[in-house]
């Protein structure tokens, strides 16, 4: 599977784009600020119909502008191709002639498949995947279990629709059930009303802990290998699912078990107001030679763990759903070695489709049989034939 167009209209630094995109190793090469990254945004935009960068769809649209979008077609293997399109709201006026909003843009994001409005994000997430590594994921490793938690929501998303519906109902669930926690512990509230959101939560919750149980076996062997090839065998890599629920069995048996979890903590509840047991509180713990990477290892130990476990998710995605997904790479070289990123490079030619993005041509970056090679200045993209020599 690959992205064979991309459009973008009054999103980030990109008035208007239209950019052809061939199947295999994509680079993308510019200064700071000069829109690399929001290509990369834009793609994972269209797949998984949220920013990577800010939790405000507004953000993306350009100042000033009533709405922007990002269009994508996609090829598959076996199916037709597919376009995706997501609209977003801008926080400009739209009384400027031909700066309307489109008319099917009633809210504040729209997505299309196929010029037909989806009236539910699961319906969208999966369609295309795709994963995306930035400098910022060293935070899946040294970062709070949030981050860790993100991922393993993102990945399964892509690969199992029900899981989403899943993820909304149990978060509802577990802030209807907080807010009578802190009812009860004021009597203005009752036991009667908290048991529905306590059943939801249960069910939700069993559901979204298998999964992501089930993901994390897969995941495991992947990125243990991953991480081999990328320090040429000389760290292991290690995962340890950390929940309430891990292990707990088959779904009926995890219910159980769920719900003894809350008997045992609903006086700690009461006092805190606040769920204290279930997948909101679950975490991976990652290791390197048994070690925990995120309180002993190196910068260096991090960031290619945290590169591993990124492959890793993508080949675990290609394993589910029987094509790869698309693999952006944001600025992933610049701190690699010249042996790691040539192990890196040679990985990456398993992708049909790899976007990659950096400041510089390293002399890894030049030997590398780029598909296409495009360098990028305020918001300009042009595609050129390379550049010879290296930068010593």
């Amino acid at each position: 599977m690959y992205i064979s167009k991309l459009r973008l209209q009054y999103l980030r630094c990109y008035q208007q784009l239209t950019l052809d995109l061939p199947p295999g190793q994509n680079l993308f090469l510019g200064p700071n600020a000069s829109g690399k990254t929001s290509l990369l945004e834009a793609i994972l935009l269209l797949a998984t119909t949220k920013s990577p960068r800010t939790t405000y769809d507004r953000e993306l649209v350009q100042w000033g502008r009533a709405w922007g979008q990002a269009a994508g077609r996609f090829e598959f293997d076996s199916d037709p191709p597919r376009a995706i399109a997501v609209t977003l709201l801008g926080q400009g006026s739209s009384n400027t002639a031909g700066e309307a909003p489109p008319s099917y843009l009633t809210g504040a994001k729209c997505v299309q498949i196929d010029g037909q409005v989806a009236n539910s994000v699961a319906r969208v997430v999966g369609q295309a995947p795709a994963v995306l590594f930035t400098p910022d994921d060293l935070d899946v490793v040294k970062g709070p279990p949030g981050v860790r938690r993100r991922l393993l929501n993102m990945a399964i998303s892509q690969i199992t629709p029900r899981y989403l519906a899943d993820l909304h109902r149990y978060r509802r669930a577990l802030q209807q059930r907080n807010e009578l926690l802190k009812q009860m512990a004021q009597h203005k509230a009752d036991g009667a009303s908290l048991a529905p959101w306590t059943s939801q939560l249960v069910e939700a919750g069993v559901r979204i802990s298998a999964d992501r149980e089930q993901f994390l076996s897969q995941l495991r062997p992947v990125a243990t290998q991953l991480q081999s090839q990328l320090t040429g065998d000389t760290e292991q890599i290690g995962m340890r699912y950390s929940s309430s629920l891990a292990g707990a069995g088959d779904e009926e048996q995890r219910e159980a078990v769920f719900r003894e979890q809350l008997e045992r903590q609903f006086d700690r509840e009461l006092q805190r107001g606040a769920t204290q047991v279930g997948p909101h509180r679950d975490d991976v713990e990652i290791t390197a030679d048994g070690r925990s990477l995120r309180r002993f290892g190196s910068q260096g130990q991090q960031r290619t763990a945290a590169l591993a476990l990124k492959l890793a998710e993508a080949q675990v995605i290609g394993q589910r759903r029987g094509e790869l997904p698309i693999l952006l790479l944001d600025d992933c070289f610049s701190e690699l070695d010249k042996r790691r990123a040539g192990w890196l490079l040679e990985l990456l030619g398993s992708f049909q489709q790899v976007l990659v993005t950096s400041a510089a041509a390293s002399d890894s970056l030049r030997k590398a049989d780029w598909a296409a090679w495009y360098e990028l200045e305020g918001g300009e993209v042009r595609q050129t034939q390379g550049v010879a020599g290296t930068d010593g």
